[in-house]
């Protein structure tokens, strides 16, 4: 059994639901959301349509049934039940000639045959507006989310938000970001730009963190057509609920030499300030170089790497499309203050390759009609628009992140095929008093996951989608904590009249190791939606 690296307490999903100290109570938690949803609401209301035949808002609602024989995902004395989900929801898809906002919004009621005292109500919410507040001069965006998200990489992986799982809580984010750019003299661009930034989970295991940020930047050309240079400036500053503030200071001159129209190199000098892993703040080089390739119009290779206060730091993306399919591969190493999942706000990452594909075969087609014939595409063969295979957990310090990322996309006429694949290594930067987390079992925390996903259209209304995937946790450290998900899904979706779907499915899905995280679950699916 895995214990505290203080201590010798045993670790279970209580020890990570832990309490945070006593004057943090739910209805402070309660006040501080509605205060940061109205904050990221601001910018929803400016954004309000100017020309409202550029604006669709669809009320939609959604009923689903599934029968589990494993409600609260243990190994022993299992709980079967029947859960009656009703999920009333509205979207809002707007482009005006200022003003820009795609909004998501559902509440789901849970009602449970058997165990009635576990009804609850969950809410999402995906939301990204943008405001030109002062014609080509002032900007706003604005983005706010509300997930589930976990607690520990180790605890129980739920395959649905039905399932009973003390490892999940309900995480409201928001972001606000104004900024001014325009040019200085003739041959200068300059960019200014505030953020701030909260994650407010609904769990006293979690701190709550706001993260503020300055960026500043002023880029020109030379009398060298192929000389570039751009000066640049960032100071972020995190805040946690528990522990201290920290803060990162980054500053540094680019100087960039075209050698043809394909290769680009960098070099980047620089200095970084921070006090993310001591008590008062050290400054280090922030020094290194950048490529850029553009072979073809097809393929991208962009990549920087610097030496920073806990060594190299990088960020690199390849792309490579072909006709029919796309192929991405991006690895990163970079402080991480929150996992990518609660400030994630897109279409999802088998939209945007299945977009590229669509688009690259269509130049002249407009944006409008690509998105229409991307989620015909999606919705017709049950593909989910998001191949994200692993949930990353929330964290109470920052931490130093390695991640690489794989996906593949191949469109044909009937089949699609989809492929993810994700590697996840965090550290924890700094120590902090008063908290079990993950790091108390282990300096390092591993994650890895892979995700492939068939759809086949059966008809010109019903596709058949089969989906495996898996996800494992590892704590590096003698007696790691060794947690291993795997799930295989099968989803039959027809059309039921133009803006009306069912669907029914099958699961079966194998846990092994973590922290009290064994289980196997199998469950069948029902869903009637509507849209009006």
């Amino acid at each position: 059994m895995a214990v505290c690296a203080a201590g010798g307490a045993p670790l279970s999903p209580a020890s990570f639901c832990g309490r945070l100290p006593p004057a943090r109570s739910r209805s402070r938690r309660r006040r501080e959301r509605r205060l940061s949803l109205r904050l990221a609401c601001a910018l929803l209301v400016l954004a309000l349509p100017a020309h409202a035949e550029n604006w669709v808002i669809t009320p939609n609602i959604a009923i689903g049934e599934t029968l589990t024989n494993n409600l609260y995902l243990t190994s022993t004395n299992r709980t079967s039940d029947l859960v009656t989900s009703i999920t009333p929801g509205i979207s809002i898809d707007g482009r005006g000639r200022r003003a820009s906002l795609r909004l998501g919004y559902s509440i789901s009621q849970n009602i449970y045959a058997r165990e009635s005292s576990e009804n609850n109500r969950q809410q999402s919410l995906v939301a990204a507006g943008t405001l030109e507040a002062v014609e080509d001069w002032l900007f706003v965006d604005g983005s706010a989310t509300i997930s589930q998200q976990y607690i520990s990489a180790f605890g129980g992986v739920s395959p649905s938000n039905v399932n009973i799982d003390r490892n999940r809580t309900e995480t409201f984010y928001y972001s606000l970001s104004p900024y001014v750019r325009g040019r200085l003299l003739s041959s200068a661009e300059y960019l200014l730009r505030y953020s701030v930034s909260g994650t407010n989970p609904d769990s006293q295991a979690v701190s709550n963190t706001t993260t503020s940020q300055w960026l500043g930047r002023v880029n020109g050309d030379t009398r060298w057509a192929a000389l570039r240079w751009s000066i640049d400036l960032s100071s972020t500053s995190a805040n946690y609920d528990v522990g201290r503030d920290r803060d990162d200071t980054r500053y540094g001159l680019t100087l960039s030499y075209r050698f043809n129209p394909e290769i680009e190199v960098s070099a980047i000098f620089g200095r970084e300030k921070t006090n993310l892993v001591s008590l008062q703040d050290e400054t280090n080089n922030d020094s290194g170089f950048g490529l850029l390739w553009t072979p073809s119009p097809r393929t991208k290779l962009d990549g920087r790497m610097t030496r920073r206060f806990f060594g190299n730091g990088y960020n690199v993306a390849f792309s490579h499309r072909m006709p029919l399919s796309a192929f991405n591969y991006s690895a990163s190493r970079d402080v991480s203050y929150q996992p990518a999942g609660v400030t994630n706000t897109g279409q999802g990452s088998n939209y945007d390759a299945y977009y590229a594909i669509v688009a690259a075969n269509n130049p002249g087609l407009a944006p409008e009609a690509i998105r229409t014939q991307v989620n015909q595409i999606l919705q017709g063969r049950g593909v989910p628009n998001d191949g994200s295979v692993v949930n990353g957990y929330l964290a109470n310090r920052p931490s130093l992140q390695t991640m690489q990322q794989i996906s593949y996309a191949l469109l044909g006429v009937r089949n699609t095929l989809t492929f993810n694949a994700t590697e996840s290594q965090q550290q924890p930067l700094g120590v902090i008093s008063g908290l079990t987390d993950d790091y108390s079992l282990a300096n390092e925390v591993t994650q890895r996951g892979y995700g492939v996903v068939w759809g086949h259209q059966l008809t010109g209304l019903s596709s058949l989608s089969l989906s495996l995937n898996q996800q494992r946790s590892l704590a590096k450290r003698s007696g790691a904590v060794d947690s291993t998900t795997t799930g295989a899904y099968l989803l039959f979706t027809t059309s039921l009249g133009p803006r009306t779907s069912a669907n029914v499915g099958a699961r079966h899905v194998i846990s092994d190791g973590g922290v009290n995280a064994d289980y196997t679950e199998s469950a069948l699916t029902a869903s009637l939606s509507h849209a009006f």
